[in-house]
């Protein structure tokens, strides 16, 4: 997913703001497929670890980070598999 340079052709390092983006995307794909833990911190701390496999480039983004770009979707999650609490 990450942009390629136009000078080099080379992928470009995610900015902080991509790698967030990154990172909802990957927590709604795996809420829609139902691989999500029951908490919101062992989430964030799984989805840490994809982001440093998938994308070595990346910044490094704390988990509290994680955490707080994940909420509003983690919390609207079982508005969107229509299950409930």
């Amino acid at each position: 997913m990450a942009a390629k340079s136009e000078s080099t052709g080379k992928k470009a390092r995610p900015s902080r703001r991509m790698a967030q983006r990154i990172l909802q995307e990957e927590a709604y794909r795996r809420i829609m497929t139902g691989d999500m833990p029951k908490t919101l911190s062992e989430f964030a701390a799984r989805l840490s670890v994809w982001l440093k496999e998938a994308y070595p480039a990346a910044p490094l983004i704390p988990e509290s980070l994680v955490e707080d770009a994940i909420r509003s979707t983690w919390h609207r999650r079982h508005q969107m598999i229509g299950s409930e609490l």
